[in-house]
């Protein structure tokens, strides 16, 4: 009764309410359209239809075998093209998203569980960059374009402050994430023949390939060919101290990937765990500038890291593929620090697809 007679009280309420309503309509592709500058999300959006198309694939009687990939923008361009003409019988199904992290992998490996979805390979993925609770730079982009809520609440523990309070920011307003600005809403609109149909048209065409290539497909501007040596420098140091300076490993990360391995397991599908190829500047930086580690301590980031996964692999019998200590693969060729180029995707497939073969002879004994 008291809450009737002031009815006053409800006005906060009320506007939160109506601002939450009005924020979901950012959410529309033609308004959202008219301030968004990244094209990311969509890569998001399209593995729901990814993962549709798989479980059509997978019923089918005379079907390839199937690798499905779960990775980070440093996979995304690989063509099924060249598989099918240098692996007869395979194809890749590729889940890979930019700044796809461990918990996002988690996700999806609790979905195929349920569904009890069976492909034939799962790869998996070890950035280092991921295991930094303490990077300067955060990967947020599976918060806030990835992950349910109800997920997040089931691995609440798994989950920093930070993280929740970014969840809750991201994507309940929306317009806190994109921060529309009034003057990119009336240059589009506007020019809409010049800078808002181009968009849509870019985002629309990155759709189609992705569904195309079953995950794959190059966002346009993402990955330049060839960085020259000097900027690739100047990239190698931003990178490092952007997302491995401090560094404090996460045990939290390494527990979403365990996760994921054992969903692996109880499906009875054999997996692996990949350190993708890095730029030798930025390897150079890892293996030998010394960062503070946490307890007061100091190491390089190669060996704070890398015994940890070494020894977590052997005692739990996952084959770890390490591209950046293998001698044999040879293509040096970025696009920034961090990402191979484009010119490098034929033997970053041929050596991936080397490692699962050998893997499966292996399993098979």
């Amino acid at each position: 009764m008291e809450f009737i007679r002031n009815r006053y009280l409800l006005v906060p309420f009320f506007v939160v309410f109506l601002t939450f309503c009005l924020d979901k309509l950012l959410l529309l592709e033609n308004v959202h359209t008219y301030f968004s500058k990244s094209l990311s999300d969509i890569n998001y959006i399209q593995k729901h239809q990814l993962y549709e198309d798989l479980k059509v694939y997978l019923s089918n009687k005379n079907r390839d075998k199937v690798l499905v990939y779960f990775g980070n923008s440093r996979a995304l361009l690989f063509d099924n093209e060249y598989i099918h003409k240098k692996y007869p019988g395979w194809v890749m199904f590729n889940f890979s998203v930019p700044g796809g992290k461990p918990d996002y992998v988690l996700q999806w490996m609790e979905e195929f569980h349920k569904d009890n979805v069976k492909p034939d390979f799962f790869l998996f993925d070890h950035s280092v960059e991921m295991y930094n609770s303490a990077a300067t730079l955060k990967v947020d982009e599976t918060l806030t374009n990835g992950l349910n809520v109800s997920f997040v609440f089931k691995h609440f523990s798994l989950f920093s402050t930070d993280d929740i309070s970014t969840l809750i920011a991201k994507r309940m307003f929306r317009a806190y994430q994109y921060r529309p600005k009034l003057e990119v809403i009336l240059t589009r609109a506007k020019n809409k023949e010049s800078f808002l149909y181009p968009y849509r048209e870019l985002r629309d065409n990155l759709m189609a390939n992705l569904n195309r290539g079953k995950g794959s497909a190059m966002t346009p501007g993402t990955h330049q060919s060839v960085l020259p040596p000097e900027l690739l420098k100047k990239s190698a140091i931003g990178d490092f101290h952007s997302y491995l300076v401090p560094f404090r490993f996460s045990e939290n990360i390494l527990s979403f990937t365990n996760q994921s391995l054992e969903l692996a397991k109880q499906l009875g599908v054999p997996s692996a765990v990949i350190w993708v190829r890095l730029s030798l500047p930025y390897m150079d930086h890892i293996r030998n500038l010394k960062v503070s580690v946490g307890d007061g301590k100091e190491d390089t980031v190669y060996h704070d890291w890398y015994p940890r996964m070494v020894e977590y692999h052997k005692q739990n019998g996952i084959p770890f593929w390490n591209m950046n200590d293998d001698p044999n693969y040879t293509c040096n060729n970025f696009s920034d620090a961090g990402h191979m180029s484009p010119t490098c995707y034929d033997e970053y497939t041929d050596y991936i697809f080397k490692n699962l073969l050998q893997s499966l002879v292996k399993g098979a004994r």
